[in-house]
């Protein structure tokens, strides 16, 4: 009996919509089938931003689909991302339902909390308190100091003879830059080194961030068959995954001392109160967002620059040329390497850290570009499609840095073509954070050592994994040899004191 209820009701909350929508404009899409929609289509082994963007090539740039009972809308060009994302932002400023940011951010986090007052707070927050020009620039300081930090162990590496696993390396950087912006705490490296208790808490912290990003990517059926939602296996997972996460910020939260120098945490809490579950959403949003993004886009571009050696000869060259052999890569030296800022765009381009953007919505019906775009659908934005359309892109699958030489197609939101932070109020407020990580640390890394693969370049393959970031399936291997004199590591560090 209870069966056959939740099948009738099911049946009848999907005839609704059908009828619903028959007598739309919608834009083009696929036949569905029915009670799952299109689902079939994006479950054939192929990562969903591939599927997205194979169908974008039958049904054009804005497709529509139907996954169980959500209306969703697929974007997959420049121009349809611009009528969105530009023309019609604060319609598409809302989030659709999600049940796994729901269970661990309870929609407190800025990146999933609904387009209202209080993610306005947020966002002024950090737009004011974070992520200045100002504050940007003395936070580059906590960068070279880090850089110096992993210098040495590259170093040391370089001596034993030791292939380098640089996923973890980077990430290890990326994590303590932001927790010492964040909370003014040290979990790797030197710094961290001697201490049981935090070597634990180093840890524990990489594998709850594995935790968060493996349920993210995953389906969790009440986001589209809300009737089954107690069939839905994800919801615990991510259950177990944020009850982690939140003892893990307590814990942080509770070390905060009255009379130190204020650090974020102490600076959120006068904006926003002292509501711990605010506080931990929005620092789990940062660190997030802050950490995994940068290093992904920093192996990508190495990865890239092994395969094609020529380019990482020419970075360095310029490099040379601007910097000199006796010291490090410095902030004010960033503008004028134009040959390593066109890498990084190519690297965004081709592999930006977030194919997919976080979905956006509007809770009203809309008409854009002609097309009727029902309450409560689901936009996407697939960033890696438009960054591989061939009416946009010459040899969009080659890695062809020069294509940004001379060009100022930028990685702000404002260049629809290249959108790996998106566009508009939802974009990623830490951009220009993001951005001097990556041109630091890529620029050093470049030119304090030499890079080579372990073995034959086909060892080293350049497939995506499955996750909420898009890393590469395979951790890039190398082997390092320093390219300067000692004494220009120790200048790194030297010049900031």
């Amino acid at each position: 009996m209870f069966w056959a209820v939740t099948l009738f009701l099911f049946s009848a909350f999907i005839l609704r919509q059908w009828l619903s929508s028959i007598s739309l404009n919608l834009p083009p899409g696929p036949r569905g089938l029915p009670l799952i929609g299109h689902f079939h289509l994006l479950a054939m082994g192929k990562l969903p931003h591939i599927a997205l963007q194979q169908l974008s090539k039958r049904f054009g740039p804005l497709f529509h689909l139907r996954l169980g009972s959500v209306p969703v809308f697929v974007v997959s060009s420049p121009a349809m991302a611009k009528e969105f994302l530009k023309i019609h932002d604060t319609e598409f400023a809302y989030r659709p339902r999600n049940n796994t940011a729901s269970i661990i951010f309870d929609f407190r986090s800025m990146s999933f909390s609904p387009y209202g007052d209080y993610w306005k707070k947020l966002r002024k927050l950090c737009a004011t308190e974070l992520f200045t020009a100002k504050r940007v620039s003395l936070n580059a300081q906590i960068i070279r100091d880090e850089l110096w930090d992993l210098s040495r162990e590259l170093s040391r590496a370089s001596k034993a003879g030791q292939v380098v696993g640089v996923r973890s390396h980077l990430r290890a950087l990326s994590f303590n830059v932001m927790t010492r912006i964040l909370m003014k705490k040290t979990y790797f490296g030197s710094k961290a080194s001697g201490d049981p208790a935090i070597a634990e808490d180093a840890s524990n912290f990489i594998g709850m961030i594995d935790e968060f990003l493996e349920v993210g990517a995953e389906f969790s059926i009440t986001d589209y068959f809300p009737y089954l939602s107690w069939l839905d296996l994800v919801a615990r997972r991510a259950k177990v995954a944020g009850d982690k996460m939140n003892g893990f910020l307590q814990k942080v939260l509770d070390e905060q001392r009255p009379g130190e120098v204020p650090d974020f945490v102490e600076i959120t809490r006068s904006h926003i109160g002292n509501d711990a579950a605010n506080l931990k959403a929005l620092l789990m949003d940062l660190l997030l967002g802050g950490s995994e993004t940068s290093s992904t886009v920093i192996e990508w571009a190495l990865a890239e620059l092994l395969h094609h050696p020529d380019w990482m000869i020419k970075a360095q060259q310029e490099i040379e040329n601007v910097v000199g052999h006796t010291r490090m890569v410095e902030e004010a030296d960033i503008s004028k390497l134009e040959v390593l800022n066109a890498i990084i765009k190519e690297s965004f381009r081709l592999h930006p850290p977030v194919s997919l953007l976080i979905p956006h919505a509007s809770v009203e019906a809309q008409n854009v570009a002609g097309y009727d775009i029902p309450k409560n659908a689901t936009l996407i934005v697939n960033v890696y499609a438009i960054g591989r359309d061939p009416q946009v892109w010459s040899d969009p699958l080659e890695f062809q840095p020069q294509r940004f030489i001379g060009s100022s197609i930028g990685v702000n939101g404002q260049d629809f073509e290249l959108l790996p932070f998106g566009s508009g109020k939802r974009s990623c407020p830490g951009l220009l954070l993001g951005i001097r990580n990556v041109q630091l640390v890529l620029s050093n890394l470049l030119h304090g050592f030499e890079w080579k693969f372990p073995g034959s370049p086909k060892d080293q393959p350049m497939d995506e994994a499955t996750a909420v970031v898009n890393y590469m399936a395979h951790t890039l291997k190398a082997r390092i040899t320093p390219r300067l004199n000692e004494s220009a590591y120790t200048t790194l560090k030297l010049t900031q004191e």
